[in-house]
């Protein structure tokens, strides 16, 4: 049988997941990174390569877990910080090497001018050509899909301009262009996958001088993790761990034997790793939560309540709530004063990506194979994301409990609103506002609105719930502003009796929101 003739992807991604660990049982120790436990509030640890007793409602996520899923998303890539001699580059290799064999993968290593072993990282993409006698660097086109992985050895030594072209998939020499990736087959359109990329670097600290911080263009296109030394725990139980000269071999014969699929790694890891048989989309809860969390986690609370307190007044209405400058609010600032730098446009997808990550990491673990993407998912991205923006040598984890007083303020938030399970709040008002209007006109819709502002605007709680708070009745605000600038074609369209009221009103909202940026950056995640 062969993969064209098999239509389960969902069993194919199954058996290679079980394939994966099975093959690297001997070869790779499972480095405890963090545990994640269940229930209203996000409770993340991060073990440092220690593991715990396993207890009900806990996940544990190795660094095999982490690099074994990552091979099915496409829109970022893994960096490892650690010290030599942790495992980053044995672990990858094994992983890599399993998988795709020694001619599917390659390895960067840079020196102190960005080169791989006195070459350019442009290198095993590239060929050289006599042309008139002159030699000339030229794409290969066979080599551009010649591999399914790459690992970058200290990424972090010399100048990376180079890598930062093959880690984005598209290279650019001498007037011509190659893209790294590879075709799935049977899309149509034609789609492709990119390179599983794993890069690693040390730690610009005193022990390894001639590292350097990698930039923040380097940084933002990774997914920067800080690899455990689980050494102490693992002791003598690694010393059989070796990767045997077969891993390819025995890895593709189990698999071919528990699913009677034949055919190169070529043939089949694109089809099964494609992301988009994977696609989990975040529903109202978790988006909303991303909107209302950032302004807290990754940025001066005070300066994200006076902004959309200001929204709020521009529409006549008075916040009631506020962020003081107290003791909480100063615990904050200590907490962020190790950020590099706060969220970027890229982090937003990174965030997204990551949930689904460890949405898919908890259902392996479950056994189900079909991940889910909850809240706790997406607070435990945010606080990864956020871990991986401070400065070399601070306390990793201490941000993660800005992330557990956000998640905290909101799950009180929705509480005391009654908001339904995962729908948003800022859209449950708004789909009962419709519901309204449908049956009593707009001013019903336009009170459901009000009544829901008043509700929200209540004294607080603490700096998070006050900067929560400010950005979900700024945003019904923008809400009642864009009704009543458009409350003639929204009148019109109360009159529909079904469901074809929210298509109408998305469509109304998709035709207007250029009108102002603010309509699509505070309406666009309540009406999709």
């Amino acid at each position: 049988m062969t993969i064209d003739q098999t239509k389960d992807i969902k069993e194919l991604r199954k058996s290679f997941i079980q394939t994966i660990y099975q093959t690297l049982d001997g070869v790779i120790s499972p480095t405890p990174y963090m545990e994640i436990k269940k229930g209203d509030t996000v409770d993340v640890k991060f073990l440092n390569g220690q593991g715990k007793l396993p207890t009900p409602n806990t996940t544990e996520v190795t660094i095999l877990d982490i690099d074994a899923a990552s091979l099915f998303f496409d829109d970022f890539h893994i960096l490892y910080e650690g010290v030599t001699g942790v495992g980053k580059t044995y672990t990858s290799d094994a992983l890599f090497g399993a998988i795709f064999g020694p001619e599917g993968q390659t390895t960067l290593r840079l020196g102190g001018s960005g080169v791989m072993m006195g070459t350019s990282a442009l290198e095993p993409f590239t060929k050289t050509v006599l042309e008139h006698g002159i030699p000339k660097t030229r794409i290969d086109l066979d080599k551009c899909s010649k591999y399914g992985a790459l690992f970058i050895d200290e990424i972090n030594r010399g100048d990376s301009q180079e890598v930062l072209q093959v880690v984005d998939g598209i290279i650019d020499i001498n007037g011509e262009r190659g893209y790294l990736r590879l075709p799935i087959p049977e899309t149509n359109p034609q789609r492709y996958k990119s390179l599983a990329i794993i890069a690693a670097m040390n730690p610009a600290d005193a022990e390894h001088k001639q590292a350097l911080e990698l930039d923040i263009a380097g940084e933002n296109r990774f997914l920067k993790f800080r690899f455990p030394n689980g050494v102490a725990e693992a002791a003598s139980s690694q010393l059989e761990k070796k990767v045997v000269e077969n891993l390819h071999e025995k890895f593709w014969v189990t698999f071919n034997q528990k699913t009677g699929v034949k055919g190169t790694w070529k043939d089949i890891y694109a089809k099964i790793t494609d992301p988009e048989a994977l696609r989990t989309e975040l529903n109202g809860e978790t988006r909303e939560f991303i909107d209302v969390c950032l302004g807290y986690v990754g940025h001066d609370p005070m300066e994200t309540y006076e902004h959309n307190a200001e929204l709020i007044k521009q529409e006549g209405l008075q916040p009631h709530f506020s962020v003081r400058k107290d003791n909480d609010y100063n615990k904050v600032l200590e907490s962020q004063h190790t950020l590099k730098h706060g969220f970027v446009r890229r982090d937003l997808r990174k965030i997204s990506d990551l949930s689904r990550l460890v949405g898919f990491i908890k259902s392996i673990k479950e056994g189900t194979y079909e991940p889910k993407v909850d809240l706790n998912d997406v607070a435990v991205s945010i606080g990864i994301v956020l871990e991986s923006k401070t400065i070399t040598g601070s306390e990793y984890g201490k941000l993660m409990s800005l992330v557990n007083d956000a998640r905290i303020s909101y799950n009180e938030i929705r509480t005391q609103l009654n908001t339904p399970a995962e729908f948003g709040f800022r859209q449950g008002v708004w789909q009962s506002a419709v519901y309204s209007g449908q049956e009593k006109g707009f001013e019903a819709y336009l009170n459901t609105i009000n009544q829901n502002i008043t509700a929200i605007n209540s004294q607080n709680r603490g700096p998070a719930q006050a900067t929560i708070k400010s950005r979900l009745m700024a945003d019904l605000v923008v809400l009642r502003h864009f009704s009543k600038t458009y409350e003639s074609e929204i009148s019109k369209i109360l009159n529909e009796k079904d469901e074809t009221a929210f298509a109408l009103f998305t469509e109304l909202y998709d035709a207007k929101k250029s009108n102002a940026s603010i309509y699509e950056h505070r309406l666009g995640s309540i009406m999709r």
